[in-house]
């Protein structure tokens, strides 16, 4: 065997295996070798992708359609590196591109939806676009997890037959098949049937432990809801225990520091299929655990599904309905949030913490409370969450309405409010950073709080700059954050 050869099949075996470091290097090493290989220089970009290098990534699959202009899998990682470089549109781009020649790339098309429901904020029009893939063989539930997170923000059924359909989904599909069961460790720790709290002052270790180990999961350890709305809770807990944090995202500030500061342990783990995922947590043999990405990461989910943690909650982050899994021992909330009558709507415990289920701790950088208030009403919020109900109610509202999200940079994103409201009735405004937005929104006298996916970290924000924050309740967990404010 010649060593070229040799080369190839080590990268590849280490590509296939997810050991993107070592890939990345051995096929670097191959490109050098061999600067004419389409495909090298794609499974380069596929490994720096992996490893969060977006810009190394986007170069290297840019070389690879260079050499080979029909490499629809290169236009596919340009398109992510874009995003994750915080070019939406560049990679819809890539999408489109692909999609001229084949129109019904699934893959691509999952993609393309992804980008309507969570940048450009079409819901809608994303469940839409997967339709057609419900009865594929490969893609059938990314198209139904698709239309159930579009179904969220807006749809025409009933919160319960949507919630129902959730469970449903997660009872099937957000499992570890038998094949890998059969792989899992699981059955070395068998589950604690225990009753259990989630902020127990006195955790009993695993025998041999001086400290209680908890686990914290979540792609959102930066300057997002995980941050502000539990961070004080694992400072404190910090003091007692061991915080393993399990980190799942790719985005890194001045919050990600701060979790950093607190951790024992900080395991990034980005890239891990669920199988991967729940033998690294097993083996990390937690007392504890807390998800705190729920449905921003599904292939978490279906790695804590074995319950691969002694005694698991779901916490703050992608909080936005039960999980539908049976594994956890307890769903956080609060009797506003998740009154106890609402527990035939979790598959989880209900565990409702008095005073409320999370306390916000403020940045550095938040505004003082304006003297001076604007009268027009201000909406800010994910522009996916401007259902056709709440912009309906907006109609009825006389006089002009302030719009304030990065992603109305966006001429698809204002479109849309555009097509219920007339221009003079609105006002766009793109922050630039979260500090600018904050001091953008302290500025108005009443905030608008979207239905029926309403806002959660925003409202805390606006109510501790003196924004009063109108809104109504509904019955899903993110339907409900308004209703402390009017307790």
């Amino acid at each position: 065997m010649s060593d070229e050869i040799a080369l190839l099949q080590r990268a590849q075996l280490a590509m296939h295996e997810g050991r993107w470091h070592e890939g990345a290097e051995l096929f670097q090493l191959a490109c050098s070798q061999n600067t004419n290989n389409a495909a090298l220089f794609h499974n380069l970009g596929v490994c720096l992708f992996a490893l969060g290098q977006a810009k190394p990534a986007l170069d290297s699959c840019e070389r690879a359609l260079n050499l080979n202009s029909g490499l629809w899998q290169s236009r596919l990682v340009k398109a992510r590196a874009y995003k994750l470089l915080g070019d939406p549109e560049g990679a819809d781009n890539e999408l489109q591109a692909v999609l001229v020649n084949q129109p019904n790339n699934q893959q691509v098309i999952v993609d393309r939806a992804d980008l309507m429901l969570n940048v450009f904020g079409s819901p809608l029009l994303a469940s839409q676009m997967v339709e057609p893939l419900l009865h594929s063989d490969e893609y059938a539930q990314d198209a139904q997890l698709t239309q159930l997170m579009a179904g969220l923000y807006d749809r025409d059924e009933s919160a319960q037959v949507h919630n129902q359909k959730i469970i449903d989904f997660s009872k099937h599909s957000l499992r570890l098949s038998d094949e890998e069961q059969t792989v899992y460790t699981w059955i070395l720790l068998p589950r604690a049937n225990e009753k259990v709290l989630p902020f127990h002052p006195q955790w009993q270790p695993i025998a041999g432990r001086k400290r209680p180990k908890v686990g914290l999961i979540s792609p959102l350890f930066h300057a997002s809801p995980v941050y502000f709305l539990t961070i004080a809770s694992w400072i404190k807990m910090a003091k007692q225990s061991d915080i393993v944090i399990f980190n799942r995202g790719h985005t890194n500030n001045w919050a990600t520091d701060e979790f950093k500061k607190i951790a024992v342990e900080w395991q990034d783990v980005q890239e891990m299929d669920a199988l991967k995922l729940a033998n690294q947590i097993w083996e990390s043999q937690l007392d504890v655990l807390y998800d705190l990405g729920g449905w921003m990461d599904p292939i978490a989910l279906k790695a804590l599904s074995v319950k691969p943690a002694r005694h698991m909650f779901k916490w703050v982050g992608g909080q936005s309905v039960t999980t539908g899994l049976d594994s956890f021992d307890g769903w956080i909330g609060d009797e506003w949030q998740s009154p106890i009558s609402s527990q035939h709507l979790y598959t989880e415990p209900l565990i409702n913490i008095a005073g409320g289920y999370a306390s916000y701790t403020p940045p550095s950088y938040l505004p003082k409370s304006s003297i001076t208030k604007r009268d027009e009403p201000v909406i800010f919020s994910n522009p996916a969450k401007l259902s056709r109900a709440f912009m309906s109610y907006l109609k009825t509202i006389p006089g002009k309405k302030c719009f304030v999200h990065q992603q109305f940079k966006y001429q698809r994103t204002k479109d849309h409010v555009l097509s219920f409201l007339d221009e003079s009735e609105v006002e766009f405004i793109c922050p630039t950073s979260h500090k600018d937005a904050l001091t953008l929104l302290g500025q108005h006298r009443v905030m608008l709080d979207t239905f029926p996916y309403s806002s959660g970290l925003t409202a805390r924000e606006a109510m501790a700059m003196g924004v009063e924050v109108k809104g109504k309740s509904g019955v899903l967990f993110c339907e409900r954050h308004t209703a402390v404010f009017s307790k």
